[in-house]
């Protein structure tokens, strides 16, 4: 049934349909219940400013102009806030968060994203926390930026100037320390701390984010999605997802915990609180000796740290629309009366550097190749068995993981990447029985004894995840970082961030 409404001044019964429809597509806020009638409010307060006397001629007018549409967004963003607001989150930052990135950090400022900022005092909370911790120091280790869909609200938080109700429940020490007096009764934020924060103009349901907003370690997104539908929720949560760091972390309001626990990111409790952290990606390194495809330790730590690192990702690039590959182990082969013969090793070669610049698709070409030519060469089905991992296609990873245990049943690394695609796929018993077969193959398989803590940390499995996470500090404490980051060829790690997670858990585990 169409959705209807009539107003009280004007009489005309609304169509509030495609107005919903518009709303939801272009910044994803949902009008159904009790938000009906602002939406109603918003839209007779428009039309009536613009003398505008029909909604369909007013509807027209939004989808031609990106500026009333601002302005009716603006009229419909609720900007409730205020300095220091759910303290126990901003606490749980200065006080854990950005000790534990600072112990790992290079000479670049850690980065922390305010989502959702509305008119600023949480990022700027956050600005005075972080100089009451580190002094004038934190100008420099710090970057903090501050984001939201309404221009006004931003303009707002850039001058930095708020009334009495922003001040509500504030320690007046620090509003004595960190405001100055301003026009018209209000406070106006030092500019030591206004310097420390920039502010964007963003729409999180956009197809693309400012170069500030990107690679932050940690975001809060807090009391924000509240106003998305679930499959909107999902969307900008797998966004702000992907725009972290690895080894990030991404806070939401205590209400909102449960609905982004959808396997994107891995849920962590500190305490009562919860957040959200991005596990490292797989990160393709030849293991050789050869100079020219060596990594030193500093490079593995900084493979972390920089966008320029070979990483991948769990998008899939451009594989979303071609039907899936078929089975290398079952396509028939070229009828061909000359076969050109390849240099198999130099192809190889070749495909792991095409595989560290992302060309996955040459990659897989070249495989697919060395395969057809010789099947027994196991490295290349492993490489492209963690190529197809990394880009999403589980179900054609785990096609060849199979096809290599059908001829090696003692290949470590297919097992390995088998108990990746079933975590992966929410398949945890079979995941289980994955990593502990390849526990028995090798015990010092750290990889398979930290994804088994992971689900054991998850079912609340205290004393047996604790056992698991001790165990990979300590195979990874006998050897170098380099040597055990490297171990399982073609699927190589930084094994110092998995160093820090596992210390991290431990510790969230001892205080339960």
């Amino acid at each position: 049934m169409t959705a209807t409404a009539r107003s009280h001044k004007m009489g005309e019964a609304v169509d509030l349909a495609p107005f919903k429809e518009l709303m939801l597509r272009t910044c994803g806020h949902s009008f159904e219940k009790e938000r009906e009638q602002a939406l109603i409010a918003s839209l007779w307060r428009r039309m009536a400013a613009l003398k505008i006397d029909s909604s369909e001629a007013y509807l027209a007018l939004l989808l031609r102009d990106q500026d009333e549409l601002l302005r009716l967004t603006e009229l419909l963003t609720v900007n409730e806030t205020y300095f220091f607001r759910e303290p126990e989150h901003l606490n749980l930052l200065v006080d854990m968060l950005v000790p534990e990135f600072m112990a790992v950090r290079d000479l670049r400022p850690i980065r922390i994203l305010s989502a959702g900022c509305s008119t600023g005092e949480e990022p700027y909370s956050i600005a005075i926390m972080l100089r009451e911790r580190f002094g004038a120091e934190s100008e420099r280790l710090f970057a903090i930026t501050g984001v939201d869909i309404d221009s006004t609200a931003i303009a707002t938080a850039r001058v930095g100037a708020y009334g009495k109700s922003s001040f509500r429940g504030m320690d007046q020490t620090l509003l004595e320390r960190y405001f100055e007096p301003h026009e018209q009764g209000k406070f106006r934020v030092s500019a030591s701390i206004r310097n420390q924060v920039g502010f964007e103009v963003v729409n999180l349901l956009g197809t693309s984010y400012p170069q500030r907003m990107l690679l932050p370690d940690i975001i809060l997104y807090r009391n924000v999605s509240i106003y998305f539908p679930g499959k909107v929720q999902r969307e900008i949560f797998g966004k702000l997802a992907e725009l972290l760091t690895d080894g990030g972390c991404l806070l939401v309001g205590a209400s909102e915990t449960i609905h982004h626990d959808i396997g994107i990111l891995s849920l962590v409790k500190q305490k009562s609180l919860f957040f959200y952290r991005k596990l490292p990606p797989l990160v393709f390194e030849e293991r050789r000796t050869s100079s020219r495809h060596s990594f030193t330790p500093e490079r593995l730590r900084s493979v972390a740290l920089h966008t320029s690192a070979p990483t991948y990702t769990a998008r899939p690039e451009v594989h979303q629309n071609r039907p899936p590959e078929r089975p290398v182990h079952e396509r028939p082969r070229k009828q061909s009366h000359s076969p050109v013969p390849i240099d198999i090793k130099g192809s190889f070669d070749e495909a792991i550097v095409l595989a560290q610049n992302k060309q996955h698709d040459k990659a897989l070409a070249i495989l697919d190749a060395i395969i057809e030519q010789d099947g027994t060469f196991e490295k290349a089905y492993c490489l492209k068995g963690s190529l197809l991992l990394s880009a999403s296609r589980f179900d054609e990873a785990r096609t060849v993981c199979e096809a290599i245990l059908g001829r090696d049943p003692l290949c470590l690394e297919a097992y390995l990447m088998l108990g990746m695609v079933a975590r992966q796929n929410g398949e945890i018993d079979d995941a289980i029985k994955r990593f502990r077969e390849a526990i028995y193959l090798d015990s010092s398989c750290w990889l398979a004894h930290f994804y088994t803590a992971e689900i054991l940390f998850v079912q609340l499995d205290a004393k047996r995840a604790q056992s698991g996470y001790e165990a990979v500090l300590n195979i990874l404490g006998k050897g170098a970082l380099k040597e055990q980051g490297q171990k399982f060829f073609p699927l190589s790690f930084n094994a110092e961030q998995f160093i820090v997670i596992c210390r991290h858990k431990i510790s969230l585990l001892e205080n339960r």
